[in-house]
């Protein structure tokens, strides 16, 4: 799971790169139409992809509450959860927010209501945000797998507790 999340994520970055690659070579109306469907379909992988990752963490989540509820350090491995959480949902949420937002706001830039530098500034912040956001859900679904092998070893030792 951890393996197809953090692979998603980064395919989307590299579409973001790849739609704004368009967006700056783009010479007519065929490019921007070309540049305009790879940026729907990267918003719609940005979305799906930070979701997702968030779903994972709230499900694992989850998942250690139930399994340390009768232990002495639950709480601390409860905490632990906390933190991860913490650590990855803003940028998982700026990340979907200025790429939609980019999206969004292409259109107006299409019809010359909005300047291009509006887009262009949504564009590189949701580039920014990605990018934070992969490193930070990486880091920390390793520290996670890490969290449950160590509460795996620890219920499987005491086994009673449970």
């Amino acid at each position: 799971m951890v393996l197809a999340l953090l692979t998603t994520s980064f395919v989307s970055i590299v579409c973001l790169i790849i739609t704004a690659y368009l967006g700056f070579t783009m010479q007519g109306r065929a490019d921007l139409g070309q540049h305009f469907l790879f940026g729907f379909f990267t918003t719609f992988l940005v979305t799906l992809s930070q979701s997702m990752t968030m779903f994972y963490f709230i499900g694992t989540g989850k998942q250690v509450k139930q399994l340390v509820a009768n232990d002495a350090l639950g709480p601390d491995f409860i905490q632990r959860t906390r933190r991860f959480k913490a650590r990855v949902f803003p940028p998982a949420c700026w990340a979907m927010l200025f790429t939609m937002a980019a999206m969004i706001l292409g259109g107006g830039v299409d019809t010359r209501m909005i300047p291009t530098w509006t887009h262009t500034a949504l564009a590189a912040g949701a580039l920014y945000f990605n990018l934070v956001a992969f490193w930070r859900e990486a880091r920390h679904m390793i520290e996670h797998n890490m969290l449950m092998i160590e509460l795996e070893k620890r219920l499987a030792a005491a086994p009673s507790s449970r």
